[in-house]
C-alpha cells in the first residue's frame, strides 16, 4: 500500500497513479468531458478538419485542445465514384525508454469501396496495463466521392457535477411525483366477519359471505320480506359506499338487498316466496371511499 495524496520523500504521483483516481471518477472508458467546445468537429473543406477546444478522457488519461484554439487534421481526397470512412482516433503512445507519453490525433484512411464502407481497424490497447500504444476512436469521416457527406462524433459528453446534481434533482422530483400517483395497498385485514383491502387513493374493497337465518313474515304484494337489525362495516367510510348482495346458499329465498346505508353500516333486506323461516348466505361486495 503506498500513499498517494501526501508527501513521502519518494518521487512524485506517477501519471498511472493519477488515471487510476480518474478512472475512479470519471469511469474506465472514453468520454468527452464538459469544457470548452467540447473537442466539435468543423469541417473546413474536404482535406482540412477542425477541433474545436475541449477535453477527453480515455482509460483515465487527459488529453485536450487549449480553450480558445483548435487542432487541424488533414484529411485525404476522396475518390470519385467510391464511398469511404476514414477514422480519427486520439493516439496515445509510451517511449518504452524514456516512459514518456503523448497523445495526437492520427488519421486511419478506410478502403474505398462501391458501397457499404467499412470503419478501418486500428489498435485497441490499454494504457493502465502497460500498453505502448492506445488508439481512442474519436470520429468518423464519411465519403462520397470525392465529397466529406458526414462527420460523426463517437464519444459522448459527460455532465459536470452541477448537470448531474440538477439532473438527480429532478430525477429525485420525478420519482416524487410518479409515487404519488402509484396506487398501493396501505392496509389489509380483517373485523367484524369482514375482509378489507384500503388503497393509498382511498379507494376501499370490503367482501364477506353473510349467514342469516330470520323470519320473512311481511306481507309485500303476494311476496314476504324482513330487514335486519343495523351491520356494521369494519370501518367508517368517508361516504355511503355501493353495496353489491346476492344470495348462496339459501332456501326458498327469492332475492336480497340493503337500505339505510350511511358511511357506518347498512340493514340488510330479504325477500322470499313462502311465509317463515329462512336462511340465506348472503355474498357481500362494498366498494367505497376511506378516505
Amino acid at each position: 500500500m503506498k500513499i498517494v495524496s501526501g508527501r513521502t520523500g519518494s518521487p512524485h504521483v506517477t501519471s498511472q497513479q493519477f488515471r487510476q483516481m480518474l478512472e475512479g471518477i470519471i469511469g474506465q472508458g472514453s468520454y468527452i468531458i464538459t469544457s470548452g467546445e467540447n473537442l466539435k468537429p468543423e469541417l473546413s473543406s474536404n482535406n482540412l478538419l477542425k477541433i474545436r477546444s475541449g477535453m477527453m478522457a480515455h482509460h483515465g488519461c487527459i488529453s485536450c485542445v487549449d480553450i480558445g484554439t483548435y487542432d487541424e487534421v488533414t484529411l485525404t481526397n476522396g475518390s470519385q465514384g467510391m464511398k469511404r470512412i476514414d477514422l480519427i482516433v486520439n493516439r496515445y503512445t509510451r517511449n518504452a525508454e524514456t516512459e514518456v507519453e503523448n497523445c495526437s490525433w492520427k488519421v486511419i484512411q478506410g478502403t474505398p469501396v462501391a458501397s457499404n464502407p467499412a470503419v478501418p481497424a486500428y489498435t485497441s490497447g490499454n494504457l493502465q496495463d502497460g500498453d505502448l500504444v492506445d488508439e481512442c476512436p474519436a470520429f468518423e469521416v464519411h465519403y462520397d466521392g470525392i465529397n466529406v457527406t458526414e462527420v460523426k462524433s463517437l464519444l459522448s459528453v459527460t455532465d459536470g457535477l452541477s448537470e448531474l446534481s440538477s439532473k438527480l434533482a429532478k430525477s429525485n422530483d420525478s420519482i416524487a411525483a410518479i409515487n404519488n400517483k402509484l396506487i398501493s395497498i396501505v392496509e389489509r385485514g380483517e373485523k367484524n366477519g369482514y375482509n378489507y383491502i384500503k388503497y393509498s387513493n382511498g379507494d376501499a374493497v370490503v367482501w364477506r359471505k353473510y349467514n342469516w337465518n330470520t323470519d320473512v313474515s311481511v306481507n309485500w304484494y303476494g311476496l314476504y320480506f324482513t330487514s335486519s337489525k343495523a351491520v356494521d362495516f369494519p370501518f367508517t367510510f368517508k361516504e355511503a359506499p355501493l353495496i353489491i348482495v346476492s344470495p348462496g346458499t339459501t332456501n326458498e329465498l327469492y332475492w336480497m338487498g340493503v337500505n339505510e346505508v350511511s358511511t357506518t353500516g347498512y340493514k340488510l333486506t330479504a325477500y322470499s316466496v313462502k311465509k317463515g323461516m329462512c336462511y340465506s348466505q348472503g355474498n357481500m361486495l362494498i366498494i367505497g371511499k376511506w378516505k
